[in-house]
């Protein structure tokens, strides 16, 4: 009777595992393609690491006419629940700009709160929560040369031609979480940028992760620093070097969270 019911578990156990390779095939399916960044960039990387087979980071790309939008989310929690708000805020997000027409980043924020927001107005509190996406939204502006950033608890990085390190900071509260803060209204700031230029956005997965010689947080100063070390590597280069820095720092470890590092010429 014992190893009846241990072998039903395992089965159990290896037909969930199963369906949730199916689902990461399907959520990976969702994310943009290289033809899309091809489009759009001379260059370009991307890392995306879930920490359990799905995540709730994402990334996404939108062009309409000389404006192209790049984002890069992240959702409360991992595996299925996170992997499904990144669904939900991602498709929110495409709606919002490539349906719906708008175009300033702080308007597309509010529009994605608010609708996010909405997605969940039946839902019992006692069953819910407070879930929230952390976003970096940028839309560029390729016949002024401009850049727009809004986002909700994120930075984005821009190193100029001339080795110049630009940090772009945006609202400090999240879309959704709405026991956060109320009535929120997403800050808008522009960068003019120089052809060559390159913008990183990312989760917070990597500079959240612990490692290093006292086994620390590597740190958002350290990962700025490092995209200035590396930034006129080749892309695929500046991808490999990432990738090996934190695999390097987190030794041991267990890697804590999702992780997405994007990275383009502007």
């Amino acid at each position: 009777m014992l190893g009846e019911l241990r072998n039903k578990q395992d089965a159990d156990l290896a037909t969930y595992i199963e369906s949730l390779k199916y689902a990461e095939i399907i959520q990976r399916g969702m994310l943009p393609k290289k033809r899309h960044f091809n489009r759009i960039f001379e260059d370009y990387f991307v890392i995306y690491i879930p920490l359990n087979i799905l995540s709730g980071d994402f990334y996404w790309v939108g062009k309409k006419e000389h404006l192209t939008f790049v984002a890069v989310g992240d959702c409360t929690g991992h595996g299925v629940p996170g992997a499904l708000l990144s669904v939900l805020a991602s498709s929110i997000l495409e709606y919002s700009v490539m349906n719906k027409g708008v175009n300033k980043t702080n308007k597309i924020l509010q529009e994605v709160d608010k609708k996010f927001i909405e997605s969940f107005s039946s839902v019992k509190d006692d069953f819910f929560n407070n879930d929230w996406v952390d976003i970096a939204l940028v839309c560029i502006d390729w016949l002024e040369n401009k850049l727009y950033f809004s986002s909700a608890n994120r930075k984005i990085c821009i190193i100029s031609q001339d080795k110049s390190t630009h940090i772009l900071e945006g609202s400090h509260y999240p879309i959704g979480g709405w026991q956060v803060e109320k009535n929120r209204k997403f800050e808008s700031r522009s960068f003019n940028f120089q052809k060559g230029d390159i913008l990183y956005m990312g989760s917070d997965g990597f500079q959240d992760q612990i490692g290093g010689p006292k086994n620390k947080k590597y740190s958002s100063k350290r990962l700025h620093t490092f995209f200035k070390e590396v930034n006129e590597d080749s892309f695929d280069s500046q991808k490999v070097k990432l990738e090996k820095e934190l695999k390097t720092w987190q030794g041991t470890n267990d890697q804590i969270d999702d992780i997405c590092i994007l990275g383009v010429r502007l």
